[in-house]
């Protein structure tokens, strides 16, 4: 019998929980794809937005898992664009092209599942056991005699060369054992003889694996890698499925797949200052779906207020995405700033490309979950970074009230040692939105209250974008990036394997890069983490190779993780950044897992520059969040 870590810390009763409590259904194709699915609502090829022309891009998928996970990557409409099997940590980049996307562009759905059980599970037996051979014809179902043992010493089986969820399901029914091969994947051919692993599997309500995703978009270059010769950067984090679920306004993963409204928010859209604003929103439901699309002014009174109809009823096939620019086809004039609501019938997902073309400049907001349950959007969002007057960065946050009540709103600034350095208060009608702007006065210096991470509060449910610009001349000037006010991981416990770390909670970082540190240029990444709790925690921070390999300076003599370790009392800030590693290669790509141990919270953010880039070379990500492997008692992974 074979035995993995991971099965004897279950046999050890260590892992019984999930995120929210909440058990995934086994997948069967993107449209009902289960918790292991992220989503990127638009990938450019040489696509033109918002008065930016030649914007390409490329997605980046990571397994955070310490297994090896099959990855499906589909087109918003669920045609297959590719797969990989990842090793446990690692991370696969794609260009546009190379995933066969059309011109202009596609919404794309990245959908893992487990590659091999027998890496979490006990197998039962010397081998593989042969249940018989494939029947016909193709796309139906075997039906074989049940193995001996079964309830007793196995309760799982794993086709050998097949990935459940994606090529098969199974189960047994009044003593015969199905295996369904209906799914989109492939299937043996006719006679061939069915092999299968005995497993006994503690815990049979496993979830599925977790990724994380970033898309990143160029132009004068394609790929994440740039140059002189690039022009313009700027990308974001995928949507996990989670984000989807609660646009739905519940929270029961079953319950809400896909047959309730699909409500977003994007908090900030605009065309003043030179600004311009091409809204995208995809179809991912699998179904043909109708859209609304409604602009509300900032400054305004919100409903009561007056708004813009952007769409009305747009009826969208499975997979299609509409696009509204601001001036061109909403004839939208100058100095106009609002934040628009999104309905559908059906689940999509959007983004807003705010493109600023007299500077080359451009941010990508995505929408953001909306309702006003304070369960499901609550009233309370960190930023992890946020620049006050900072060596000629300016920053807005945009503030988007999702209540039909009034909203008062306090931002509160906090220094890396944790100390409260500035607070102001805005109220904000019903459903408008309003922005916080620092200015920044000059382009030297570096005093506490300049680099700060912020605690977003209302009196009701809202959403949030942080907005940071620098205008001055000199080497690193014409820059843009934006990201999303985030909810923040709960800690939890941590086993170190020996080989691996295993964390109950963490944070995943796709794509990290580093320049050349005499220089100062390529695409460097700057990791900025903040606890918004009350009680201290650990930021354990892991980076790996695209391959799943541990990196300088996070590995041991033997090969092993050794995370670099980050203790934060409340309210503390951290920043790593890969020019300050030198045990790091020059030139690294590849990426990080961030493990959150304790008992406080934690929110990160990374920055992604290359000052070399002719025009704005900044890119910023959220961490993406992860549902929690509980080693004792279910808990909620956020705060």
């Amino acid at each position: 019998m074979r035995k993995k870590f991971l099965h004897l810390a279950m046999a050890l009763g260590l892992i019984t929980g999930l995120f929210v409590g909440a058990i995934a259904p086994a997948a069967a194709a993107p449209e009902e794809p289960g918790e292991g699915a992220i989503y990127f609502p638009w990938v450019p090829n040489n696509d033109s937005l918002a008065g930016i022309d030649g914007i390409t891009g490329s997605v980046t998928v990571q397994n955070l898992e310490p297994f090896s996970v099959h990855v499906d990557v589909y087109d918003a409409a669920g045609n297959e664009l590719t797969s990989i099997t990842l090793n446990p940590r690692a991370s696969q980049t794609w260009t546009a092209a190379q995933l066969g996307i059309d011109e202009p562009g596609s919404g794309v759905i990245a959908v893992a599942h487990w590659f091999d059980f027998a890496e979490i599970c006990d197998v039962v037996g010397e081998g593989p056991v042969t249940l018989g051979t494939r029947g016909k014809p193709a796309d139906t179902t075997d039906e074989f005699a049940v193995p001996d043992g079964y309830g007793e010493d196995w309760n799982k089986i794993q086709v050998v060369g097949y990935v459940e969820g994606r090529d098969y399901n199974w189960w047994v029914a009044n003593g015969i054992l199905y295996i369904d091969w209906s799914l989109d994947g492939t299937e043996p051919a006719y006679n061939t003889p069915i092999k299968v692993d005995l497993l006994n599997c503690p815990d049979l309500d496993l979830p599925d694996p977790r990724i994380a995703g970033v898309e990143k978009h160029t132009t004068g270059t394609v790929g994440p890698r740039t140059s002189a010769n690039t022009e313009i950067v700027d990308g974001y984090t995928a949507l996990p499925v989670q984000d989807l679920i609660l646009a739905t306004g519940v929270t029961s993963f079953p319950e809400a797949w896909l047959d309730l409204q699909s409500r977003w928010i994007i908090p900030i859209v605009q065309t003043n200052n030179h600004w311009n604003t091409e809204i995208v929103i995809t179809n991912v439901s699998g179904v043909n779906n109708s859209v609304n699309a409604t602009f509300y002014a900032a400054g305004g009174q919100g409903s009561a207020g007056e708004s813009v109809a952007l769409l009305s009823g747009q009826t969208l096939a499975p997979g299609e995405s509409i696009t509204v620019d601001l001036r061109e086809d909403a004839g939208f004039p100058d100095e106009v700033v609002g934040s628009v609501w999104i309905d559908a019938t059906h689940a999509v997902v959007a983004a807003a490309f705010r493109n600023k073309p007299s500077t080359e400049m451009m941010l990508t907001t995505l929408a953001q979950p909306r309702n006003d349950d304070p369960i499901n959007s609550p009233a309370l969002k960190f930023g992890p970074l946020v620049f006050r007057d900072y060596n000629g960065w300016n920053t807005g946050i945009n503030i988007a009230n999702l209540s039909s009540d009034n909203n008062r709103v306090t931002v509160t600034y906090y220094n890396y040692a944790g100390n409260v350095v500035h607070a102001e208060t805005v109220n904000i009608p019903p459903r408008a939105m309003e922005y916080i702007y620092t200015m920044a006065t000059g382009s030297e210096g570096l005093a506490e209250r300049q680099i700060t991470s912020a605690r977003i509060e209302g009196s009701a449910p809202l959403a949030v974008a942080v907005d940071e610009v620098k205008y001055l001349e000199g080497q690193d000037q014409w820059h843009a990036m934006t990201y999303a006010a985030a909810r923040a991981q709960f800690g939890g416990d941590a086993i170190d394997t020996g080989e691996r770390v295993l964390y109950e909670s963490m944070l995943g970082l796709p794509l990290v890069q580093k320049g050349n540190p005499t220089t100062g240029y390529g695409d460097t990444s700057g990791i900025n983490l903040f606890n918004p709790s009350d009680a201290a925690v650990t930021a354990y921070v892991q980076f790996l190779s695209s391959s799943g390999v541990p990196v300088a300076p996070t590995v041991d003599a033997t090969d092993a993780e050794k995370p670099l370790s980050f203790p934060m009392p409340a309210g503390a800030g951290a920043t790593i950044y890969t020019l300050s590693l030198s045990e790091m290669p020059a030139g690294f790509q590849g990426s990080a897992v961030v493990g959150v141990v304790g008992d406080g919270a934690l929110v990160g953010v990374s920055n992604n520059v290359n000052y070399e880039v002719a025009g704005d070379g900044s890119a910023v990500y959220n961490l993406a969040p992860t549902w929690v492997f509980d080693f004792e008692e279910p808990e909620e992974s956020v705060l």
